[in-house]
């Protein structure tokens, strides 16, 4: 069984300035390491071989757009002790492709989140209060999204995209570079099933 969830992976510049919110926070909680800084889009939970190719095969059929999402807020949510990132998308495409991916959740009777989509990002965990912090607002824009899992080990969490789809890109474009491997000392290590080919 592979737990496991779809998500928004950042380019370099956004996980450095999402990184810096964080750290500018570091005394009100933990700070979760900067590689496994993420947007979840659809948590899965729990599932078999089968239910995953199932999930991957249908993924791979949902046509969406370049996704941009505002993130202009910090929000300390009490029950999980979590300071996180919280914004708006742009546009329609990130709550379409939510909408797409929880219906192929569903259709595999998987059981996922009935709650109206809330865009975050955690920064920091145990946490028990938010302190005040200015910060520029940081707009993610992604044309990509991915299915992750997540282990945990005894060095903490490590997350392994299992596969990722890319938005159609016009020829010569420049694409997003692909998630891999998150390690606890920090860097990526590409994985060697992750497709170049994402949403």
């Amino acid at each position: 069984m592979k737990r496991l969830f779809f998500a928004l992976w950042p380019v370099p510049e956004i996980r450095a300035r999402c990184a810096a919110v964080s750290a500018a926070l570091k005394t009100a909680g933990r700070p979760v390491q900067a590689d496994n800084l993420h947007v979840t889009l659809v948590f899965i939970g729990s599932v078999d071989e089968t239910v995953e190719a199932k999930l991957i095969e249908a993924a791979g059929t949902v046509d969406f757009a370049k996704i941009s999402i505002r993130f202009d807020a910090l929000d300390y949510w009490r029950r999980p002790q979590i300071i996180c990132l919280t914004g708006k998308p742009e546009d329609t495409a990130a709550t379409s492709l939510v909408d797409a991916l929880n219906r192929i959740a569903a259709a595999l009777e998987i059981r996922t989140d009935d709650r109206p989509y809330q865009a975050h990002v955690t920064l920091l965990r145990k946490a028990k209060a938010l302190p005040p912090l200015a910060f520029e607002p940081i707009v993610w824009q992604s044309g990509a999204f991915c299915l992750v899992e997540s282990r945990s080990t005894p060095e903490g969490v490590v997350y392994r995209v299992l596969k990722t789809w890319q938005t159609p890109t016009k020829a010569g474009a420049e694409t997003e570079p692909r998630p891999g491997l998150t390690n606890p000392e920090g860097g990526i290590i590409i994985g060697d099933n992750a497709s170049t080919h994402r949403p």
